[in-house]
C-alpha cells in the first residue's frame, strides 16, 4: 500500500500543471467576456440616449429617405454619447443612422388613417472596438487582440400635425379699455397676440418635413360678426340668430335657440344683415398667408356689444372649410354676453355639441379623420363665471389670463399639446 502511494506522488502536481492553461483561458474569457457583456449593456444605453438626442435635434442635413449614412452632426452625437457611457473603448468603428419620414414607415401610414399622430423614426446602429486584457495565444484561449460590441436603438419623434386655428375674437366696446396685463387697450394687445401666434405657426410651416401647412383665421365679433352673405356676397353685420319661423331674429320674433342651433351650418343670406350695427372689423378666412392676415387684423377697431355665439357659429362655418386633421376654435373675450339667457339657451339646446360634431364629421382630402377642439380664454375676467361658455367647451378648456404673454402661452399649448414627444 505504501508503494502504491509512493508511485502516485506528484500526479496531482502534474495534473494541476496541465490544467493551468485551461484555467487561465477560462479566467481570460471570464474577464474579457464580462467586459464584453458590460460594454454591450452600456452601448445599448448609449445608443438609446443618442437616438433620443438625434430625434430631438432632427438635423436637417440627415437624409430622410432611410439611408444609413449619418450626417456629420449625428455622427458626432453618437460618438459623444458612446464615449460618455463607455470609458475604455479603443474606437467607434461603425455608425449607422437612418431617418425615415412617415411615408416610408408602413405602420405610420396605416396609423394616419386611424387618427394616429404622424412621426419620424431614427434608427441608430453603432459598433465599438476594445483591446482585450487577455488576448490569449497558441496555448491559452482568449478573446483575441480586440473584440467588437454592437448596439442598436430606435426612437420616434411625433411630429406636429398641421392645425387650422379659428379665433372667435372679441372686438366689443369693452376691449377699448386698458387692463391689468398692460397699459394698452385690450384690443391692441389682442391684435399683437394674433400676430405673435402667426409667427409661431410660420415656424412650423417653414420646417422642411412638414408637408401640410397650418392656417389661421378670425371671426371677430361684437353684437354681430361682419361677414359675407352666402347669396349676394355683400359684407355686412350678419346675425346667426334664427326665430321661430326660421327667419332672421328681430324685435318682433326674437331669436329661438333651438331653431338657431338647427341652422348652424346654413351660411346666412342678405336677409340676416343688420343695418346700423358696428363693423370696425371683418371675417378673415383660414389662410397660411399670415402677412395678409396681420395686415387686415391690424386695422381692426373695437366697438359695440358682446354676443360670442355669433362668432362661435360663424367661426365654425369658416373653420369647416379647413383641410387639416386638427381644428381649433378659440374664443378670446373679456366679458359676458349681453344676453345671457340667450347664450345659456343656445348652449343648453346643443349649439356646442353640434359645432363639435360638425367639425369632426368629415375627413381630410387624403382621408384622415379630423379632431376638433374648442376653448375659451378670458381677458382679465373670470371666464369660469360665464356659465354658457364654460358649459360650451367644458371647464377643463376654460382659461383665465392676466397678461398677453399668458394668453399666448395658453394658445401655443393648445396648438402643440399633442406633438413633439419621443418614444
Amino acid at each position: 500500500m505504501r508503494n502504491l502511494r509512493k508511485h502516485q506522488q506528484g500526479h496531482a502536481a502534474i495534473l494541476f500543471a496541465m490544467m493551468i492553461p485551461a484555467l487561465f483561458g477560462i479566467f481570460a474569457l471570464a474577464s474579457d467576456g464580462a467586459r464584453a457583456i458590460q460594454t454591450k449593456a452600456r452601448i445599448e444605453d448609449a445608443s438609446e440616449v443618442a437616438a433620443l438626442a438625434i430625434s430631438a435635434h432632427n438635423d436637417p442635413d440627415q437624409p430622410d429617405n432611410g439611408s444609413y449614412t449619418p450626417s456629420t452632426r449625428n455622427r458626432q452625437i453618437v460618438v459623444d454619447y458612446v464615449n460618455a457611457y463607455i470609458s475604455d473603448i479603443d474606437a467607434v468603428t461603425d455608425i449607422k443612422v437612418a431617418k425615415r419620414r412617415c411615408e416610408l414607415i408602413s405602420g405610420c401610414v396605416a396609423g394616419l388613417y386611424k387618427g394616429d399622430a404622424r412621426y419620424l423614426e431614427h434608427e441608430i446602429d453603432v459598433t465599438t472596438r476594445q483591446n482585450s486584457w487577455f488576448p490569449g495565444n497558441e496555448a491559452i484561449e482568449g478573446m483575441g487582440e480586440t473584440f467588437s460590441t454592437r448596439g442598436k436603438s430606435l426612437a420616434r419623434k411625433y411630429q406636429s400635425e398641421a392645425v387650422d386655428v379659428m379665433f372667435a375674437a372679441d372686438f366689443s366696446g369693452s376691449m377699448l379699455d386698458t387692463w391689468s396685463g398692460s397699459s394698452n387697450p385690450k384690443y391692441i394687445d389682442l391684435i399683437e397676440i394674433i400676430r405673435n401666434i402667426s409667427v409661431e405657426l410660420q415656424k412650423f410651416n417653414d420646417l422642411p418635413e412638414n408637408r401640410d401647412k397650418s392656417t389661421m383665421g378670425i371671426s371677430a365679433f361684437s353684437t354681430f360678426t361682419n361677414s359675407f352673405t352666402s347669396d349676394t356676397g355683400i359684407q355686412c353685420s350678419l346675425s346667426q340668430g334664427v326665430n321661430s319661423k326660421n327667419k332672421p331674429g328681430n324685435w318682433f320674433r326674437p331669436v329661438k335657440p333651438a331653431n338657431t342651433v338647427a341652422n348652424i351650418w346654413n351660411e346666412k343670406t342678405e336677409d340676416y344683415c343688420k343695418s346700423g350695427a358696428y363693423a370696425g372689423f371683418h371675417d378673415v378666412n383660414l389662410t397660411s398667408n399670415f402677412n395678409s392676415l396681420n395686415g387686415q387684423v391690424g386695422s381692426f377697431y373695437a366697438g359695440g356689444g358682446t354676443a360670442s355665439y355669433q362668432a362661435l357659429i360663424r367661426g365654425a362655418q369658416l373653420l369647416d372649410r379647413g383641410r387639416n386633421s386638427r381644428r381649433l376654435l378659440i374664443v378670446l373675450s373679456d366679458g359676458m354676453d349681453n344676453d345671457r339667457n340667450l347664450a345659456n339657451g343656445l348652449v343648453s339646446n346643443g349649439m356646442c355639441r353640434e359645432i363639435q360634431a360638425g367639425l369632426e364629421s368629415d375627413r381630410t382630402p387624403d382621408g384622415r379623420p379630423i379632431a376638433a377642439k374648442m376653448a375659451v380664454i378670458g381677458f382679465d375676467y373670470d371666464p369660469f363665471a360665464n356659465k354658457a361658455l364654460k358649459d360650451c367647451v367644458g371647464e377643463k378648456n376654460v382659461y383665465k389670463a392676466e397678461d398677453a404673454d399668458e394668453v399666448e402661452d395658453i394658445i401655443l399649448e393648445l396648438i402643440n399639446e399633442e406633438v413633439g414627444h419621443l418614444k
